[in-house]
């Protein structure tokens, strides 16, 4: 039987840390009840509530709450989720530094295997826990700026609903303990039990996965006053925008001049409204390229540009990448890297097996996708990242250019764009750069992959580090020049 843990924590909201215990104690019931009677043993999963010392909780009007037993007394777990947290005096959540022992416990149990939810305000909590550093996160709207400075780390999405990144899953909205819970019993026992949790408990009021939640849905937003309201208020008329915004739209949005909306701008954000716009625009075309399979030109539109080219150039400068090379290394984030290779070609040559292969090799094996936008890297091996010191979720979308950095002129470049161009095998030795900068020389073999019609599926590259052989080559040139200056 799984185990759900509900975290108890002073100041949360009551409404969410009780009806988390309603909700998932009568999913479990009824799932139960939809079984064939053979079926009957036992509940799918138990809900259990917990808090720091397996004393009650208490909200933020006084409103006790019991709990079933402490932190420590959960030694093991399949998903821990956090309730909303009540604002603070000026409508922020509260700060978070003085749970540091919720958050040591979240990160442990994260480690160990367990799913790590937040709802709303409570993804402050898996922030704090560093669970949200180089993720994917969202949380409510009027507190997106908020989880940014706090956090600068994290990758914040304005106005998504509902994140997972590697076990770790953010939701918005003071009623996102709802879409929580029947996220964690989906990810925990299935499709099928969530679909009857979610028919038996909210019914008719169920969420559908993909339905819009903006601010019309919130009511009243809270802002800091300054500054960061400004930039708030900014941000809310561009994503709001129908159609591309100029400058001039944007100032007249805000009741204000050009010249005022640059210097709070560049006073804020440190950019220019045109690269205001561009960014926020941008950061909706994200979520999009994560949450949808519209084509990029349809998408270009929905997310407010005027057409599709200023949008690829737009987002290649802000994102370092495609769109289409986004959307697939958005994909393979929240993938086991022996789903990667199933992205796109559902008919492909490479079994999934070849991963435990891949990963086996003392060299670093990579493959790049021909049918996507710059040529990107779909899969990279253990020993790559190894090699390079880049983990797979920076490596993934990216074409494999980055690892020359600044130096770019390299007689072996030039081979190796042929032989691309030319759909041909080739070896040319580069000089790369590790995450860290150090210089590593690489000798890379690059063969295509072609099905049984023909049609060419990937460019496998085996990377080998011969920075040793490189470097005992030219101590050999030096010692023959010495010697043949003193026969001279």
């Amino acid at each position: 039987m799984r185990k759900i843990v509900i975290a108890g924590l002073n100041d949360c909201l009551g409404s969410a840390f009780l009806g988390l215990t309603d909700l998932l104690t009568l999913a479990g019931r009824a799932i139960v009840r939809a079984a064939a009677p053979a079926e009957r043993a036992e509940e799918p999963f138990y809900a259990v509530a917990v808090s720091a010392d397996g004393e009650s909780i208490r909200d933020r009007s006084g409103a006790r709450f019991p709990v079933a037993a402490s932190f420590d007394a959960i030694a093991t777990c399949d998903a821990i989720i956090v309730p909303s947290f009540a604002p603070d005096e000026d409508g922020k959540p509260p700060d978070m530094s003085r749970f540091g022992a919720a958050a040591a416990w979240l990160r442990r149990h994260h480690s160990r295997g367990a799913l790590i939810a937040g709802c709303g305000s409570g993804v402050f909590l898996l922030g704090e826990a560093g669970l949200l550093d180089g993720r994917r996160c969202t949380t409510s709207w009027w507190h997106h700026e908020e989880l940014k400075q706090r956090y600068a780390r994290i990758d914040a999405a304005w106005g998504a609903r509902l994140i997972e990144d590697r076990r770790v899953v953010t939701a918005a909205g003071p009623l996102s303990w709802i879409d929580v819970a029947l996220h964690v019993i989906r990810a925990l026992c299935g499709i099928d039990a969530a679909r009857i949790a979610a028919d038996f408990t909210v019914g008719e009021a169920a969420l559908v996965k993909g339905a819009p939640r903006g601010p019309a849905a919130c009511g009243a937003r809270t802002v800091t006053e300054g500054a960061d309201a400004f930039l708030s208020e900014a941000e809310r008329a561009v994503r709001q925008a129908d159609s591309s915004m100029s400058a001039q739209e944007l100032a007249r949005a805000l009741s204000t001049s050009e010249r005022t909306l640059h210097r709070k701008l560049k006073q804020a954000s440190g950019e220019s409204p045109k690269t205001f716009i561009d960014r926020i625009r941008v950061e909706t075309a994200r979520m999009l390229l994560e949450t949808s399979a519209k084509p990029v030109k349809e998408l270009a539109m929905s997310a407010g540009f005027a057409d599709e080219g200023s949008f690829r150039r737009a987002f290649r400068r802000f994102a370092g990448m495609a769109p289409s090379a986004y959307r697939v290394w958005a994909r393979a984030r929240s993938q086991n890297k022996g789903e990667v290779f199933a992205l796109r070609k559902d008919a492909e040559i490479i079994p999934k097996m070849l991963t435990t292969i891949f990963d086996a090799c003392v060299n670093g094996v990579t493959l790049a996708d021909p049918d996507l936008e710059d040529l990107p890297v779909v899969y990279a091996n253990r020993p790559f990242m190894q090699i390079t010191g880049y983990q797979f979720d920076e490596i993934i979308g990216r074409n494999c250019r980055f690892l020359q950095a600044d130096d770019r002129d390299q007689e072996g470049r030039l081979r190796l764009r042929q032989a691309i161009r030319d759909r041909q095998q080739v070896e040319v030795t580069l000089r790369n750069y590790r995450k860290d900068g150090a210089l590593f020389h690489n000798k890379l073999n690059i063969t295509p992959l072609f099905d049984a019609d023909g049609r060419l599926l990937y460019f496998l590259g085996v990377q080998y580090d011969v920075s040793n052989q490189v470097q005992a080559e030219i101590e050999i040139g030096e010692l023959k020049a010495k010697l043949m200056s003193l026969t001279d």
